[in-house]
């Protein structure tokens, strides 16, 4: 297998040597051709060389406007591009819809045409401006979006007026793009009609069109252009030389006198739009090197003989060494003498590695993707059902569902939308839907990250308010504001009524299953009408409400989770916030008292049989809080029995947990510490090791520890490194393929980044 290894690894570098062998001979061969040519020759290569160029760059330009102005009549041919010509208020009422729909229904072509900077379809009449990515009002558009540096808003706004009924180029100038001052060259074509005009706005990067002008020599005193058929300058380069003769020239080579220099002229006209492409050179420079290349031609043909040959060595191997390197790091059977790998060389196999790797991670790219909206609903359906057990635990839930809040104070809202009480059929679900999209739209338009929502089922949709306010009540009443402002957008956008119930303020993240619980009751015992459409938890509430208490299913499964999770802090929280929403009220009734007390002793029984040890069982706390209902005792005094047992078990499943975390700790700093030399040893290899996801052993390592795993691994593979760097002779390539790295590369560019200088100069320095 080896042999094989060694065989494939000699094709790569005879693959290598082989073009620069060839180069070699071909520039000999053509040095003497060159050297037995007379300099007159050699200019009219010249020139048909710059000819060829100039009539390759007039084609590569034709084709470009010819798709340029095939994308601009595409684009103002969709027939909803057509529609929304008589769209006379596009931003009012359920406008804005159809916006969204002109926006998804334009391809993205600057994606992938890198001539084309952008494009937008205009509205005069409307005062529109529509692109893929964005909408604006003419105004915008311009303070925001793109803008020529030396034209006022008033004159810009003219031109796309006078525009309309014909194609218009507008030559390359400075302009402000997104802010970003760039040179464009601006294609207009008008659609519609005279009362109704639309304008299809294309932006052409003029580097684009400079990067091929380049392709003409215009150094050492020359230049070259673009000019349109009105003789107006759209793109130049070089000098700038006064160019008003050469507007005049034939197509073809001219020699013409300059601001007093000789130059030697190339120009072609387009026969597709007329424009005129012209090149110029000074002649003395042409000659010039005529002269310089036969004077060096003897000298290329005997150092070319020498060095040539030691050049293409050299540098096949340097190129050809990652190539062979890589392939031994494949896999075996890639090398098997079968009958497929019989038909396949070097270049096949890292071709095939390679492309199935970009495959593979443009699929997960997308799945990924995918899952985005299903991954953040499922997190805030777990949040506000309180399945989180600390801050931290909410942190990692929300960096995997790219979420991210700017305030210190939360609360959640439930926005309920009026009219759809009773049974509910497919019809009316439908338009629910349909209604909590643009409702969902309109939040996330007028307020940002302040409100996140979340689809609650039915007609109902959750609100969770972030804000740095200074005090609770300043948070509440912008709630209040925010959510009559809401209601006011919703009734004049969808004539439809809605009514909110806002739980409490509070400052962690771990509180925000309370607050929607809280907003939940208020939602079941507030009363609405035309004048009372928001409740909020700090509100009176009516005298007449029956007396109940306050402990739910999702309340209670949030304890048995904490108590199993041994998280003690939170535990005792959670106990308090029990006691304060239910036995701290001046008006709950023994009876009602007594109820809750029974079904937190059934919670506490859940709880044995789900975390508890059999010495938790015996415990005399544990009996005692179990035989509490049944003792006669007040309620507080039972609940506070409870209490205790309750937070036993947590810090019994805390210290348990504790010595888990420690075991585990030691395990993986061993196995790191045992397999370092492993090439492939990563997140996953330790996931599939300990039985775990990926996610869980970085945030676990980088907690316990303090530093990430890549960061780890890289300081114990450099002490290793270090140590055989003074204690052995060995090669720098054969430590670095000791220790685990893949290339010498790779290595290097570690041990300087880690050690700040290279391995030679380590060993150098060591030794002294």
């Amino acid at each position: 297998m080896n042999t094989e290894k060694q065989r494939g690894s000699m094709k790569v570098w005879i693959h290598f040597f082989a073009p620069y062998g060839i180069l070699l001979v071909g520039f000999l061969a053509v040095a003497l051709y060159a050297y037995d040519r007379t300099s007159t020759l050699v200019e009219n290569n010249s020139k048909e060389t710059a000819y060829t160029v100039m009539q390759q760059t007039k084609e590569i330009m034709d084709r470009r406007f010819e798709e340029l102005e095939t994308i601009a009549e595409q684009v103002s041919s969709s027939p909803k591009v057509l529609s929304f010509l008589y769209v006379d208020k596009p931003f009012y009422g359920t406008n804005p819809v159809r916006i969204l729909e002109l926006r998804t229904a334009l391809f993205d072509y600057p994606l992938f045409n890198h001539f084309i900077l952008d494009y937008y379809v205009a509205y005069p009449r409307s005062g529109a401006v529509v692109s893929p990515d964005s909408s604006h009002s003419l105004r915008q558009f311009y303070d925001l979006e793109f803008r020529y540096a030396e034209q006022t808003y008033e004159e810009w706004a003219d031109g796309l007026t006078e525009s309309a009924g014909r194609k218009t180029f507008l030559p390359g100038q400075p302009a402000v793009y997104r802010g970003k001052l760039h040179s464009v060259v601006s294609y207009m074509q008008s659609f519609g009609t005279r009362d109704r005009p639309g304008v299809v706005l294309m932006l052409i990067d003029d580097n684009q069109i400079r990067s091929l002008l380049h392709k003409l020599d215009s150094s050492n005193g020359g230049f070259a252009f673009i000019a349109d058929a009105k003789g107006d300058i759209i793109s130049r380069i070089g000098s700038d030389a006064d160019i008003g003769g050469v507007k005049d020239l034939p197509d073809g080579f001219s020699q013409l006198n300059i601001e007093g220099s000789s130059m030697l002229v190339t120009k072609t006209t387009s026969r597709y739009n007329g424009w005129t492409y012209v090149s110029a050179q000074p002649e003395s420079y042409v000659l010039q090197q005529v002269h310089y290349f036969k004077e060096l031609i003897l000298t290329i043909i005997l150092l070319g003989l020498g060095f040539g040959l030691l050049a293409a060595l050299l540098f096949s191997y340097r190129n050809s060494r990652p190539l062979w390197m890589l392939l031994r790091v494949l896999p075996s059977q890639r090398f098997g003498g079968g009958e497929a790998a019989s038909q396949r060389n070097a270049w096949d196999q890292i071709r095939t590695s390679v492309v199935s790797l970009v495959h593979s991670n443009d699929f997960l790219s997308e799945k990924m993707e995918q899952q985005v909206p299903l991954i953040r609903s499922g997190f805030y359906d777990r949040l506000l059902r309180g399945h989180y057990l600390s801050n931290k635990d909410i942190a990692v839930a929300m960096e995997h569902s790219r979420q991210a809040w700017e305030g210190g104070r939360f609360s959640v809202g439930i926005l309920v939308i009026s009219g759809y009480d009773g049974t509910y059929n497919e019809a009316m679900l439908t338009e629910l839907d349909f209604r909590k999209i643009a409702i969902r739209d309109i939040i996330v338009k007028s307020f940002g990250r302040t409100i996140s929502t979340h689809d609650l089922g039915e007609n109902q949709i959750g609100l969770l308010f972030n804000d740095d306010s200074d005090s609770p009540e300043a948070f509440l009443d912008e709630i209040r504001r925010m959510l009559k402002e809401l209601q006011n957008r919703i009734a004049a956008a969808l004539n439809v009524q809605t009514y909110a119930a806002v739980g409490g303020c509070y400052l962690e993240m771990t509180e925000i299953s309370r607050s929607y619980e809280e907003a939940r009751l208020l939602m079941q015992r507030a009363s609405w009408s035309e004048e009372r459409t928001i409740v909020a938890q700090d509100d009176e509430i009516s005298p007449t409400t029956l007396p109940a208490y306050y402990y739910p299913p999702d309340v209670e499964q949030r304890l048995i989770n904490l108590v199993k999770s041994g998280s003690v802090s939170e535990t005792e929280a959670l106990l308090g916030q029990i006691r304060e929403n239910n036995l701290d009220q001046p008006n709950l009734p023994a009876a009602i008292g007594k109820i809750l007390v029974n079904e937190m002793t059934g919670t506490l029984l859940k709880c044995l049989e789900q975390a508890g040890t059999e010495a938790d069982r015996q415990h005399e706390m544990i009996h005692t809080a179990l035989l509490a209902p049944e003792a006669g005792r007040a309620a507080k005094l039972a609940f506070g029995q409870l209490s205790d047992a309750f937070l036993h078990l947590c810090r019994g499943q805390h210290d348990r947990k504790k010595s888990h975390n420690n075991q585990l700790k030691d395990d993986l700093i061993r196995y790191l510490d045992e397999h370092y030399m492993q090439t492939d040893l990563s997140l996953t290899t330790l996931a599939d090791r300990f039985n775990t996801s990926e996610a869980y052993i970085s945030y676990f390592f980088k907690e316990q520890t303090g530093v990430n795993f890549s960061d780890y691994l890289e300081n114990v593979r450099m002490g290793h490194a270090k140590r055989m760097l003074v204690e052995s002779d060995m090669p720098v390539s054969e430590i670095s393929a000791w220790v685990g790295y893949y290339s010498l590369n790779s290595f290097s560019r570690a041990f300087k980044r880690s050690n700040g200088l290279s391995a030679t100069e380590f060993r150098r320095n060591s030794r002294g």
